[in-house]
């Protein structure tokens, strides 16, 4: 099984904001050097911090975590 990168969770969390129609995009995630044994998610999206609709930013990261817990870093 392929891990997917971050490139995948920021191509799916803009999809996602946009058809909610909220205006925060993601254009980095930071990453932690190593994949999680206990399969936690090992990124986080720091730009999305002060985003005003925090219900759907949270809806929307609990939904791209159960997706892609565990991602590389391609930058």
């Amino acid at each position: 099984m392929e891990i997917p990168t971050a490139r995948d969770v920021i191509a799916f969390l803009n999809e996602r904001l946009s058809a909610r129609g909220v205006a925060a995009r993601v254009d980095h995630l930071t990453v932690l050097p190593y994949v999680s044994p206990m399969w936690m998610a090992n990124w986080d999206a720091p730009q999305l911090a002060d985003v005003k609709q925090r219900d759907v930013v949270e809806e929307e990261m609990r939904e791209a975590r159960w997706r892609y817990p565990q991602v590389l870093d391609e930058f």
